[in-house]
């Protein structure tokens, strides 16, 4: 009995990683994210889109270059401190490393595309 208690908490103990889904909070709105995520997105060389849904601001695509094509999945959820990016990306192993790429090219793509955003003027109360 205690082998069985043994194997069973140790095999979820290592399974956990391999079920939980990616979730990343950005400081940023979900409509600058989303234009991340599209400019990640578009560039062929690394994704493929299957679709895109710019209402519900989700995405299915696959990863160009991977042996096998697996449908990846992100969504955008709107919250009180900023957006949350939820995405199923599958991989075999207990690396994944698709999410980590994906995840640094939108940040990448969040940071360019809030330098290209004119900042508003500084107000001048009127005093000399």
């Amino acid at each position: 009995m205690l082998k069985f208690l043994t194997t069973l908490i140790l095999a979820l103990f290592f399974a956990s990683p391999a079920l939980a889904k990616p979730v990343d909070v950005y400081a940023a709105t979900c409509n600058d994210l989303w234009a991340a995520v599209k400019d990640t997105l578009d560039n062929p060389r690394n994704y493929g889109v299957i679709s895109r849904d710019d209402a519900g601001r989700r995405a299915l695509f696959f990863v160009v270059g991977t042996l096998t094509h697996y449908t990846q999945k992100v969504a955008l959820t709107t919250r009180n401190d900023g957006c949350t990016a939820n995405a199923t990306i599958l991989e075999v192993g207990p690396d994944n490393a698709d999410w980590r790429q994906f995840q640094h090219r939108v940040a990448q793509s969040l940071a360019k595309l809030q330098a290209a955003k004119p900042k508003p003027a500084a107000m001048t109360t009127g005093q000399p």
